[in-house]
């Protein structure tokens, strides 16, 4: 049986450098195109001023398609996006018909009812916002040069986005600006009408992290399952956001965030819970859980 080392303080600070290099060496050689919304109606999303920020706010928690595929589905079922229209909506029972099917299977009672209650008022309070500052999530940013931080802050005054959404749209703006994607729904909205729009000092600018970051991490350095005290990797988020910030400016001392994007669809697509697809995962060789063979994993999950 494999012992696997179990953590980052099992590691010097030359090996934690050679992962760092090794991992940005992975990430540059991937095709950034991969991580657009492959599967969604792009037309209709940047068609829209308020789909993008409808969809970001609904993206919590529940499959990030059916987050993002929800706009579509209102526009359909009301006829408008006219955000006064939209303010005098049920939004409760909206998302609530809409995800009749679509919920995650972990979701109990409790946690539908907490999504709906939450989302609704979140967008509603974030139309009214609008509606009283007389801009919209285009016309809030003008046709100029923006740093990273000017437009985290600009969108944490919205209503359903906290630190993590607002670090994450203004991530994917500066992957545009970059060119780093081929397209961003929000961000190209903005650039249609503000044709200057663009964000810089992506240095500055943190990852975001969530449990599909915290659990790659954790397995990059050898730990394949939580703390039993914790029992799952979502309890553990808080003790590694210091350490993982940390790693990010060594992989990437120019902009940080670019680290999560790797992480989250690695979590997400091959670094399961149970099973995980070590052998077809890009972070494979860089991974101390990943260079186990499949039966020691068996045995140790």
């Amino acid at each position: 049986m494999v012992i696997l080392k179990g953590g980052i303080k099992n590691f010097s600070f030359s090996e934690i450098m050679d992962k760092a290099s090794k991992i940005r060496s992975v990430i540059n050689r991937i095709s950034w195109s991969s991580w657009d919304l492959e599967d969604l109606d792009y037309k209709f999303l940047v068609s829209h001023e308020y789909a993008p920020l409808i969809a970001t706010i609904c993206d919590e928690g529940i499959n990030a398609d059916d987050a993002w595929g929800y706009p579509e589905w209102l526009y359909n079922k009301v006829g408008t996006f006219d955000p006064e229209v939209l303010l005098k909506q049920d939004h409760r029972k909206l998302l609530e018909e809409y995800l009749k099917d679509k919920w995650p299977k972990r979701f109990k009672k409790k946690d539908k009812e907490n999504y709906l209650e939450k989302i609704s008022r979140s967008i509603k309070e974030a139309l009214d916002l609008f509606l009283r500052e007389g801009k919209s999530p285009v016309t809030m940013f003008d046709n100029r040069k923006y740093r990273a931080l000017e437009v985290y802050f600009m969108l944490r005054r919205i209503p359903g986005i906290g630190p993590k959404k607002a670090n994450m749209v203004t991530r994917d703006f500066i992957y545009r600006s970059l060119g780093l994607t081929g397209r961003n729904p929000w961000f190209d909205q903005i650039r249609q009408k503000s044709p200057k729009f663009k964000v810089v000092d992506e240095r500055f600018l943190d990852m975001p992290i969530d449990v599909h970051v915290v659990k790659v991490f954790n397995r990059i350095f050898g730990r394949l399952r939580p703390y039993k005290k914790y029992k799952s990797w979502r309890n553990e988020l808080q003790n590694h956001v210091l350490d993982i910030l940390a790693f990010s400016k060594l992989v990437f001392p120019e902009f940080p965030a670019k680290l999560d994007q790797i992480l989250w669809t690695v979590g997400r697509e091959y670094c399961h819970n149970r099973s995980p697809k070590c052998s077809k995962c890009p972070l494979n060789e860089v991974c101390e859980v990943g260079k186990t063979s499949s039966s020691n994993l068996s045995s140790l999950i």
